[in-house]
C-alpha cells in the first residue's frame, strides 16, 4: 500500500512539473506585444519607432499579389500570412515580400530599444 502511494505521488509530481512548464512557455509566448501597422488616409506606408531588444510582432493586412517592403534598422524574422505560410524575402536592401493570399499578415522583427522601422504596400 505505501509503495502504491508513492508511486501516484511520483506520478502526480512528473504530471504537474509537465503542467508547470507549459504554463511558463506560454507565458514566455505571449510575452511578445503585437502592433497593427497603420497607414495615413490614402497612404501607402506605416512607421514604428520604438524597442524591439525583446522582439514584436507586427500584423498588415494585404491582397493577394500586393508587395510588402519593410526598411529598418531591426531585423525582420518572418512573414506569415494569413494561411500560416511563411514568405520568402525578395529584398535586396530593404526586407521584400510579396502576398499570395489576401488577409492579416504578421511580421516578427527583433531590433535595438530605439529602433524604427518603415512599411510600405506597392
Amino acid at each position: 500500500m505505501k509503495r502504491e502511494y508513492c508511486m501516484m505521488i511520483k506520478k502526480y509530481s512528473m504530471k504537474l512539473g509537465m503542467v508547470s512548464a507549459l504554463i511558463s512557455c506560454a507565458m514566455v509566448a505571449q510575452a511578445i506585444p503585437t502592433s497593427e501597422v497603420t497607414f495615413a488616409k490614402g497612404g501607402d506606408c506605416g512607421a514604428f519607432e520604438g524597442d524591439l531588444t525583446s522582439g514584436r510582432y507586427f500584423t498588415v493586412t494585404l491582397k493577394a499579389n500586393q508587395a510588402l517592403v519593410v526598411k529598418t534598422d531591426g531585423h525582420v524574422q518572418s512573414v506569415e500570412d494569413s494561411q500560416g505560410n511563411i514568405l520568402e524575402d525578395l529584398g535586396g536592401t530593404s526586407y521584400r515580400y510579396v502576398s499570395k493570399h489576401s488577409g492579416t499578415h504578421t511580421l516578427k522583427m527583433v531590433g535595438r530599444v530605439d529602433s524604427v522601422a518603415e512599411f510600405c504596400i506597392l
